[in-house]
């Protein structure tokens, strides 16, 4: 019994990569012929001829070396190898996202649900340098769980402010509209759902076309004057409005806006300069509000001209403030508040002098030279 395994054995150790071969070379030996050869491999003389072409005719040397078709090859099944996931786990408690084109940290922290800290405390790459395509991020499992995760990415879009629109004052009862381009009696008659007679008869000093900008009563009512909120971008020239704090979605924005300004701290000043190689004030606040899909305007002056102008009382990390550092009143300067500390208020920036650094309204400069606080991160 014991030989007769020994014998199945051999038989499958020689016969293993027989299997494994679609030609087999076989060498002659004394009195084989076609005919032989064709009945010891279970072929036809026509199937030898084919891969032995030479030999039609000849006479079979000792050792001659001949191919014979293999009937038990089996052509090796070539896996597929999987498409590589955009998402997946690489252990228990983490899984890595694949970063694609176009895809911002806040992009991806809105994808799980999970703040943009979380993310840059996972991957310390993050923090001395920026977010690039290829780049595998490690996101906490246990984060995930604890928060909602969209089921399909959504489509996310850049948030561009919008040119301002007209802004309606309140006073009391009192009903105030500026006039606004080709606006016309009964356009703005229609809007409030007001007679033109009644329009004319509150406005009696108007006996032609509307003047643009003029406020024009609506509703007339008692002498205090209430400003009313409203989401829009405005000018510089429209009253300070009195917000809400930050919620804690917006501050959470505001710590990795100033933590993204900060990997520049030292970073030298460059008139137009919006790199790590150089920037200049305005040029450091449009690229750090790019991280959040946010594009601001390019100039400081314009820059004024967006989001919610509050009181200064009012500021919190991630205001811009504006200064104008040519005198007159006019914009010519802008940082981010980073911190708000009883009266003063520390805020990065890129001075011409050294670059990107951290100031504060405290210093005599910047005291005498501010302007205005505006809230950009609004809800």
């Amino acid at each position: 019994m014991k030989i007769y395994s020994f014998f199945i054995a051999l038989f499958l150790f020689f016969s293993a990569p027989v299997l494994g071969q679609k030609v087999i070379k076989h060498k002659v030996k004394s009195g084989e012929s076609i005919y032989a050869l064709a009945k010891k491999y279970d072929i036809t003389e026509k199937e030898i001829y084919e891969l032995n072409p030479k030999l039609k005719g000849a006479v079979l040397g000792l050792k001659e070396e001949v191919k014979i078709p293999n009937k038990k090859y089996k052509p090796e099944v070539k896996r597929e190898k999987p498409v590589k996931s955009e998402v997946f786990s690489d252990s228990e408690s983490s899984t890595t996202h694949l970063v694609l084109a176009k895809e911002t940290l806040y992009s991806i922290s809105k994808k799980y649900g999970i703040s943009m800290e979380a993310i840059c405390e996972m991957n310390p790459e993050l923090k001395t340098g920026n977010l690039k395509k290829g780049m595998t991020l490690k996101l906490s499992n246990a984060a995930l769980q604890t928060q909602s995760v969209a089921t399909e990415p959504a489509t996310l879009n850049s948030t561009i402010l919008a040119e301002p629109k007209t802004i309606t004052t309140i006073s009391n009862e009192t009903l105030i509209h500026k006039v606004q381009p080709k606006e016309t009696f009964f356009r703005i008659a229609k809007k409030y759902r007001v007679s033109v007679a009644d329009l004319q008869q509150l406005n009696p000093t108007i006996t032609s076309g509307l003047p643009v900008g003029y406020d024009l009563i609506i509703k007339k009512g008692k002498e205090k004057k209430v400003v009313e909120v409203t989401n829009e971008p405005i000018t510089t020239e429209t009253t300070v409005v009195v917000v809400k704090p930050l919620s804690m979605e917006n501050l959470s924005k505001a710590d990795f806006l100033i933590a993204k300004a900060s990997e520049n701290l030292g970073t030298r000043y460059r008139s137009g300069g919006t790199t790590n190689a150089g920037f200049d004030c305005s040029g450091l606040m449009h690229t750090t509000f790019k991280n959040i899909d946010m594009t601001l305007p390019r100039s400081s002056y314009d820059m004024a001209k967006y989001g919610q102008r509050i009181d200064k009382s009012q500021a919190q990390k991630g205001d811009l403030i504006f200064f104008a550092t040519f005198g007159r009143g006019r914009v010519s300067h802008v940082g981010m508040v980073t911190e708000v500390l009883d009266d003063e208020i520390k805020f990065i920036h890129s001075s011409t002098q050294s670059g990107v650094m951290v100031s504060s309204t405290k210093e005599p400069y910047y005291a005498r030279s501010f302007v205005q606080v505006n809230r950009v991160l609004l809800e």
